[in-house]
């Protein structure tokens, strides 16, 4: 609405005030831009991220959440991967002879540190919710993960790797899951695909610019001060992430009812939190009984809490790249091949480059085309990769491309965990309860899944890891194709009942009509 503004003036030859009234200009939402499926229509919705249809305030005030929200959400998500594969590239740098490491202690640094990611998942997510929380929550948590990565660099034995990976998964949580919980809050749907893209390959970069800093540490800082190559890699990993933590603190919104961030204007804000209001996204209430009650059975007694929880957790142990190819190099110099250290930490980075791509792919078509379809392409390719590594004795080139194959596992989450935020956006706390759940389920079986079908004793090839995998991927297409069934069900009835409902309206009025004129 406009509101009316006063100013008070004084007309000539009179001592009366006159009152001239200006009208504040009216806060608009403008309408989701025109879509082509053309291949030209495909490459203007990647790169037009501002289309015309917006107003000059709405394209200014997304430009903003760009510039701020975006890339302090990306760079931590970024810091997080980093931190969080620098112990497989620190295994195979050194520190598996150094501190004489064997068996499957290697998995479990894995499953130390998932017992803590999946532990802190729905809390996190509860806490992210309550809007006088969010802005500081998630900074304080990074601040804490580093001084802690600081402290890997002095890690003696197997004992203390367990035990910084377990704390280190705790403090890491709020940041995957509640990165997307947060975006899915200030941006509309046909804006998060393509940003919730952007942000997760902020992990894939991770991963990636971590194989290059151990092969650089290895090469340029081992021995250096008395220390292996392997831990001049955490200090420099913590030298990164502590002032990027502290600089959270100025910039990192919370959520829109946390109050207006010094980035936003008045108006820019007030559009902001109107434009996620008429997409139905509802702000964070106050906990009570009444409201978990009411929560807990919304949940339960439909289908989109399962739906989410079993096609994550199948998703996230089908495939998902967990260091089988560094693995795999290192054992093929048992049999005559020649891969120093540096190339074992730098070559699998090309996994994460194919993730990248593919992710910034997909998440840019999920607007254009149905949701199943882009799904059922990335699961496809997944079951031919993994079908051939099953198979096993195929040519090092196709074994090559498998492995690299395995980087369309990314474009999974920034498509699914968005989704769910969208089929849950008239209730705050339901849509935290259930993405902290699905974290929760899913990294639960993938504590002990590593050890139980990728044992590292029987790498580089594990028959029963391929084979879980193939019935995996299948389970993540089938669930979520059901779940895009079932979403398109709900809106036709809710269709067909606006129409009886405007129907009935129609023939209330009617008949009020007509005893009027006989009265």
């Amino acid at each position: 609405m406009s509101h009316p503004v006063d100013h008070h003036q004084v007309a000539i030859g009179s001592d009366e005030p006159v009152v001239v009234t200006e009208v504040a200009p009216e806060i608009v939402v403008s309408p989701a831009a025109a879509k082509s499926r053309s291949f030209l229509g495909l490459l203007k919705y990647m790169v037009d991220w501002y289309p015309k249809s917006y107003s000059a305030l709405e394209r200014r005030t997304v430009f903003k959440l760009d510039c701020f929200l975006l890339p302090v959400c990306g760079i931590m998500f970024f810091l997080k991967w980093l931190d969080q594969s620098n112990v497989n590239n620190a295994y195979v740098s050194g520190m598996k002879e150094e501190l004489n490491l064997n068996g499957n202690q290697y998995s479990l640094f894995g499953t130390f540190y998932n017992i803590g990611y999946l532990a802190f998942q729905i809390p996190s997510l509860l806490i992210l919710s309550r809007p006088h929380l969010a802005r500081y929550f998630i900074p304080t948590c990074e601040v804490l993960w580093s001084i802690l990565t600081f402290s890997q660099s002095r890690m003696e034995n197997a004992a203390t790797i367990y035990g910084t990976r377990f704390l280190l998964g705790v403090l890491e949580t709020p940041v995957a899951s509640g990165s997307l919980y947060v975006l899915s809050s200030w941006y509309r749907p046909d804006e998060l695909y393509k940003r919730a893209g952007v942000w997760y390959v902020c992990n894939n970069a991770g991963v990636m610019f971590g194989g290059y800093m151990q092969a650089a540490a290895y090469t340029n800082l081992n021995g250096v001060g008395g220390m292996a190559g392997w831990r001049w890699l955490f200090i420099i990993d913590g030298i990164f992430s502590l002032p990027i933590a502290l600089l959270g603190y100025f910039i990192f919104p919370g959520l829109p009812a946390s109050g207006k961030p010094w980035w936003l204007t008045a108006n820019q804000y007030q559009l902001a939190k109107k434009r996620m209001n008429e997409e139905g996204m509802e702000d964070s209430v106050k906990f009570s009984k009444t409201k978990i009650k009411a929560m807990l059975k919304r949940l339960f007694t439909n289908w989109h809490f399962y739906i989410a929880i079993l096609t994550y957790t199948f998703f996230l142990s089908s495939g998902y790249p967990n260091g089988q190819m560094g693995l795999w190099l290192k054992a093929e110099n048992k049999l005559g091949a020649h891969w120093t250290v540096p190339q074992i930490n730098t070559i699998p980075t090309g996994v994460s480059a194919v993730s990248i791509v593919s992710t910034l792919l997909l998440t840019s078509l999920c607007m254009l085309y149905p949701l199943w379809v882009i799904m059922s392409i990335n699961q496809a390719i997944l079951l031919f990769a993994c079908l051939c590594l099953l198979i096993w004795n195929i040519p090092v080139a196709l074994k090559f491309l498998c492995f690299y194959l395995f980087g369309f596992t990314a474009p999974v989450t920034p498509i699914l965990i968005p989704w769910v935020n969208r089929i849950l956006r008239d209730d705050a706390e339901a849509r935290a309860f259930t993405t902290g759940a699905m974290l929760t389920f899913g990294w639960g079986l993938n504590a002990g899944f590593p050890i139980a079908v990728f044992p590292v004793v029987e790498a580089p090839r594990w028959k029963k890891g391929y084979a879980t995998d193939l019935a995996f991927i299948f389970m993540v297409w089938s669930l979520f194709t059901l779940g895009q069934y079932l979403e398109k069900r709900d809106e036709k009835k809710a269709a067909r009942n606006r129409v009886i409902d405007e129907e009935s309206k129609f023939n209330e009025e009617a008949s009020h009509v007509e005893i009027t004129k006989v009265d």
